[in-house]
C-alpha cells in the first residue's frame, strides 16, 4: 500500500509544451524522506502539453498524478480550474508550481518542509527566486522594508505580490478557503492574505525557483489597463475582509490606480478625467 504523501504539488498548465518538460524535472527531481505527489491540471491544451505530461506519468506514477480537460475550463468559470486541483490535493502541505515555472534546487521540498515542521507557528513560507525574462534572469525583488521572518498581509496589500507562486508552500487549509477567495481575479494574492491571518509566513533565504515571464501568458496578454482593472475588483471583493489599516492602504492603491488611469484617459481635459474616474470609483467601490 503507497503511504499518504506529505506534499501535493499543485500544477496548472495550458500550452505549456515548451516549458513543461522542465517544470515536471523540477517535481520528479526532488530528494525527500517522504512521500509526495505532484497534481498536474492541462486544461486542454492544444499544443501537446498533455502528451509530455502523460509521458512522466508513465515514467513517475507515484508522483504525477495528472488530470486532463477535453474542454478549457479557466474560460466556464473563475477559480474552477484551481478548485478542481486543490480538492485533488491530498498531503499535509501543499507547493504550488504553474506549468510554465520551474524548482532548480533538488532539495526545496524537504527544506520547506523542515521550516514548517520546526515552526508550528509557521503557515506558509516561500523563498528567493529567478525571473527569467526574454532569456535573461534577473533577481525577484523583494521589499528591503519587508520582515522575511514575519511577512505581513499589510506588506503585500502595500507593494502588491512580490512572493513567486513556484517558491510557496503552505499547510493544506484548502478545505477551509472562503466562497469569495473563489471570485478573486489573483487567487495567490489572496492565499498569502489567507495564510498571513492564520500564522507567521517567512522567506527562506535560498533560491530555488524560476518565475517565467512569457509574453503568451494569462497575466501577461492583458493590457495595462486590463491589469489595473483586475486590481480594483481585487480591492473590491477583498475589502469587506480587511482590517482597518488594511482597508487604508487599499484605498490608497485605488486611488493611485483611478488617479493613474484617469489621467492617461484624458491627460489634457481636467471635467473629463473627473468624470471618469467617477465613473471607475463608482463601479469597483468597495
Amino acid at each position: 500500500m503507497s503511504q499518504k504523501p506529505v506534499v501535493s504539488i499543485c500544477c496548472i498548465t495550458y500550452n505549456h509544451a515548451a516549458f513543461i518538460g522542465q517544470t515536471l524535472e523540477g517535481f520528479v527531481s526532488q530528494v525527500t524522506d517522504f512521500p509526495f505527489e505532484a497534481i498536474v491540471h492541462d486544461d486542454a491544451s492544444t499544443d501537446g502539453t498533455a502528451d509530455i505530461i502523460r509521458d512522466y506519468a508513465e515514467r513517475y506514477p507515484a508522483i504525477i498524478k495528472p488530470i486532463f480537460q477535453t474542454e478549457n475550463q479557466y474560460r466556464k468559470e473563475r477559480g474552477r480550474v484551481t478548485r478542481t486541483v486543490f480538492q485533488a490535493a491530498t498531503g499535509r502541505y501543499v507547493a504550488m508550481c504553474e506549468g510554465d515555472d520551474y524548482w532548480t534546487d533538488p532539495s526545496k521540498l524537504q527544506k520547506q518542509v523542515d521550516h514548517l515542521e520546526r515552526e508550528p507557528d509557521v503557515y506558509m513560507c516561500f523563498h528567493r527566486s529567478l525571473l527569467l525574462r526574454n532569456d535573461a534572469f534577473e533577481p525577484h525583488v523583494i521589499p528591503a522594508e519587508v520582515d522575511l521572518n514575519d511577512v505581513r498581509s499589510d506588506d503585500l496589500l502595500r507593494t502588491y505580490n512580490f512572493i513567486a507562486t513556484a517558491s510557496v508552500v503552505f499547510r493544506n487549509d484548502v478545505d477551509e478557503l472562503p466562497d469569495w477567495f473563489w471570485q478573486v481575479p489573483f487567487g495567490d494574492l489572496a492565499l498569502h492574505h489567507i495564510h498571513a491571518s492564520k500564522g507567521r509566513v517567512t522567506c527562506l533565504p535560498d533560491t530555488m525557483a524560476v518565475y517565467r515571464i512569457v509574453a503568451a501568458g494569462a497575466w501577461s496578454q492583458q493590457s495595462v489597463a486590463k491589469q489595473r482593472l483586475s486590481y480594483l475588483e481585487f480591492y473590491r471583493i477583498i475589502f469587506p475582509q480587511l482590517t482597518a489599516p488594511q482597508r487604508a492602504i487599499v484605498a490608497t492603491k485605488r486611488a493611485e490606480i483611478l488617479e493613474r488611469m484617469a489621467h492617461e484617459r484624458y491627460p489634457v481635459n481636467p471635467r473629463k478625467k473627473w468624470v471618469f474616474k467617477k465613473y471607475l470609483q463608482l463601479k469597483h467601490q468597495a
